[in-house]
């Protein structure tokens, strides 16, 4: 069993662009992230003995607006437990999805398209790592067990609506198609209740960075880490925009691989 837990940045009215995003891990794993993010909280925090909830905005914030314990660390301190954070995402095995759209070219509600998005293309991860495995003779040469897919997402005020999509779901089907991977509707957890979810909050801050703001620092950390094929192609992230010509990750793999892209 995989398991995607996602989280939002870019809810604000004066965000020009809504990322949704996170991580899909082996259950086996699980363990592991969350262990690393615990050894974190002893380093930074050796006095505290309840989980800290981290978070990457608060760990940004002006220092007038920093609240216990990030109030604690100097600037540098808190740039460097950021950068461990991300170091945890860059080398366990996770793999990333995320989805960016800019409001301006949207007119619906921008969570619930994202969220179609990233369950597709959870899916058909899903699907081609069955595939691989059920063609031992195939590019991969990988063997095991076929997996299903789950998706756990940060509690907030979409949760109403993700869970009417999610009755859609039920049914096997989104905007782009079927699903044959997704083993149940999507599920809500407070971010406090699981080191996972606070790693997808880093996911989507970092993205949100580089799209909103232009800061590639922490995205080019994890960014080997979204979701590509065996040819390289980048299938866990996604970008709606107006410019044809956009040069992102997600946009240039789109042109490229077009059956109109110029040889």
């Amino acid at each position: 069993m995989y398991i995607l837990y996602l989280d939002e940045s870019g809810t604000h009215n004066d965000a020009r662009s809504f990322v949704l995003a996170g991580i899909a891990v082996f259950e086996r794993e699980i363990h592991w992230f969350a262990q690393d993010v615990d050894a974190l909280q002893n380093r930074y925090f050796p006095d505290i003995k309840e989980p800290v909830e981290f978070h990457a905005s608060k760990l940004r914030a002006p220092e007038a607006n920093l609240i216990e314990p990030y109030k604690r660390l100097t600037a540098q301190e808190r740039r460097q437990l950021a950068t461990d954070m991300y170091g945890i995402i860059r080398e366990r095995r996770g793999v990333l999805f995320g989805a960016v759209i800019e409001k301006a070219c949207y007119q619906g509600e921008p969570y619930e398209l994202a969220f179609e998005d990233l369950t597709s293309r959870f899916d058909r991860f899903l699907r081609r790592y069955n595939w691989n495995i059920s063609n031992v003779g195939g590019t991969t040469g990988r063997a095991g067990e076929e997996q299903r897919g789950l998706i756990a997402v940060a509690e907030s005020a979409y949760r109403e609506n993700l869970e009417v999509l999610g009755e859609r779901f039920r049914g096997g089907t989104t905007r782009w198609g079927n699903l044959h991977a997704i083993a149940d509707v999507p599920f809500f957890l407070p971010a406090k209740n699981t080191r996972l979810l606070q790693l997808a909050d880093f996911c989507s801050n970092a993205i949100y960075g580089r799209y909103q703001h232009g800061m590639t620092r922490d995205f080019d950390l994890i960014a080997s880490k979204f979701d590509r094929d065996e040819t390289g192609r980048v299938h866990g992230l996604s970008h709606r925009c107006a410019d044809p010509e956009c040069q992102c990750l997600a946009c240039l793999t789109k042109q490229l691989t077009s059956p109109h892209s110029r040889p």
